[in-house]
């Protein structure tokens, strides 16, 4: 049985209301700032992480359906 420390990581995801994002997008979150998308992973359970380099508060591993991420130009 795929367990949760099996994980395949992708260089894009398809986020809803956000769009595909890719590995060096730029992105916002409302609580955390302004980021660099490093990678996204899909894990042997089914769930999503993005892991996004925050400018203030180093790299985050997030779940897109509830990070509330939008896109940004720098």
């Amino acid at each position: 049985m795929p367990g949760k420390r099996d994980a395949t990581e992708v260089s894009e995801m398809e986020i809803d209301g956000l769009g595909v994002l890719k590995t060096g997008d730029k992105v916002k979150q409302p609580v955390f700032g302004k980021g660099v998308v490093e990678a996204g992973y899909v894990w042997g359970s089914g769930e999503r992480t993005i892991r996004v380099l925050l400018k203030t508060h180093g790299s985050k591993a997030l779940v897109p359906e509830f990070a509330n991420l939008s896109r940004r130009r720098w």
